[in-house]
């Protein structure tokens, strides 16, 4: 089973992604999805996210079952091409589907 038959549109994750890109308040930029290789607790390297972004989920994927859980609220974008999780939950076996609102550099 590939990655996309695990995240359909029914998904609670995929719901709240969904919700979160249609607020209002956040919805001025691209949405942007990126996976990623999680790490331990700490910087994780997403090459495209730039600091004036707004991240909007980080969801945890294991590929040995269909568990999908949601990290957001310990992951703030700290520096181009990195947000991190000091002290929050080591993703080092797993991969990361990060997904967040980009703005033009102006």
């Amino acid at each position: 089973m590939i990655l996309k038959d695990r995240m359909r549109r029914a998904d609670p994750i995929w719901r709240r992604i969904v919700r979160r890109s249609e607020d209002p308040d956040i919805n001025k930029g691209l949405l942007m999805v990126q996976g990623v290789d999680g790490a331990v607790a700490g910087n994780v390297a997403v090459s495209k996210i730039k600091l004036n972004d707004h991240l909007v989920s980080v969801i945890q994927v294991t590929l040995t079952s269909a568990a999908l859980v949601d990290y957001t609220s310990e992951f703030s974008i700290t520096a181009d091409g990195i947000i991190n999780n000091t002290g929050g939950t080591s993703t080092n076996t797993h991969g990361l589907i990060v997904v967040w609102e980009a703005f033009d550099d102006e």
